[in-house]
């Protein structure tokens, strides 16, 4: 079993990927607000390499906060999973378009 992380800024796909989701036969994703790294540091300037990492992240607005879906999905569900997020997010490897990632999962209770 794997799972499966979606870290988006764009709140309005979430509804959506959680469809495709579904549709791909994907059952139990949960979806909590996050708030990135833009937005910790964008009021601290004691830190030493402040100014680099706010160069860094320049163009994210740091008041904006996304959302991060997470689902335990069967390994042989992954490619399903990954494609069902694709077909709502598009390329991911555009800036700030969002991180997908997955992580294995070493024992699970409560999914089916």
């Amino acid at each position: 079993m794997q799972l499966i992380f979606v870290v988006i800024k764009r709140v309005e796909l979430v509804d959506e990927i959680m469809q495709a989701l579904a549709a791909a036969g994907i059952k139990g994703g949960t979806c909590i607000d996050s708030v990135g790294m833009a937005k910790s540091i964008s009021d601290m300037d004691n830190l030493p390499m402040i100014g680099v990492l706010r160069a860094m992240l320049k163009g994210e607005d740091p008041e904006q906060k996304g959302k991060t879906i997470f689902v335990v999905v069967h390994d042989d569900q992954i490619e399903a999973a990954r494609d069902a997020i694709h077909s709502v997010t598009g390329d991911l490897t555009k800036p700030n378009a969002g991180v997908l990632f997955a992580v294995p999962v070493t024992f699970a209770e409560g999914i089916n």
